[in-house]
């Protein structure tokens, strides 16, 4: 009987083993995703900072240089 009771505490230990990795997995991966989650967040602000900044870029485009225009005929 020695030997099974063996056997169990080694299935036992091996069974919190497992368990203990497990728990670490799940925290891990519930620590990963908000990471995720807040990136994005971020990469989205980004992503409109960019779309306005790109749309001031046209406007400004959009108004004349004055070194392109054709001085006046008294220069």
């Amino acid at each position: 009987m020695k030997d099974g009771d063996t056997k169990c505490a080694s299935l036992e230990a091996r069974l919190t083993f497992l368990e203990e990795r497990l728990a670490y997995t799940e925290a891990l991966l519930d620590e990963s995703t908000q990471v995720i989650n807040g990136l994005q967040d971020a990469v989205v602000k980004l992503q409109d900072q960019v779309k306005i900044l790109a749309a001031r870029q046209g406007e400004i485009s959009a108004v004349r240089d004055l070194r392109d225009e054709v001085p006046p005929p008294h220069y």
